[in-house]
C-alpha cells in the first residue's frame, strides 16, 4: 500500500464517520420535534378542562391580573346564581 492508498482511505473514513454524525443529528432532531409536538398536545389537552375565573387558567392563558379577577366575579355570580335557583 502507498501513501496514496492509506490517505484515501482516510478520506472515505472520514466521509462516513461525517455522514454518520449528520444522520444521528438530524434523527435526534426529529426525536426533540416529536417530543415538543408531545408536550404541545398535552397542554393543550389539559387545558380543555380548566375553567376561566382559576389561577391555573389564568397562567395558562397569561391573563392579566384585570382580566382575571374579571373572570373570578363572574365565576363566583354564577356560583351564586346556581344556589339561588336550588
Amino acid at each position: 500500500m502507498g501513501l496514496k492508498d492509506k490517505l484515501e482511505k482516510l478520506k472515505k473514513k472520514k466521509e462516513e464517520l461525517t455522514t454518520k454524525a449528520e444522520e444521528l443529528k438530524y434523527r435526534g432532531l426529529e426525536r426533540t420535534e416529536q417530543q415538543r409536538a408531545e408536550k404541545r398536545r398535552k397542554k393543550i389537552q389539559h387545558a380543555k378542562y380548566l375553567e376561566p375565573g382559576t389561577i391555573r387558567y389564568g397562567m395558562h392563558h397569561q391573563q392579566g391580573i384585570g382580566s382575571f379577577m374579571e373572570d373570578v366575579k363572574e365565576r363566583r355570580r354564577q356560583k351564586r346564581e346556581e344556589k339561588q335557583k336550588q
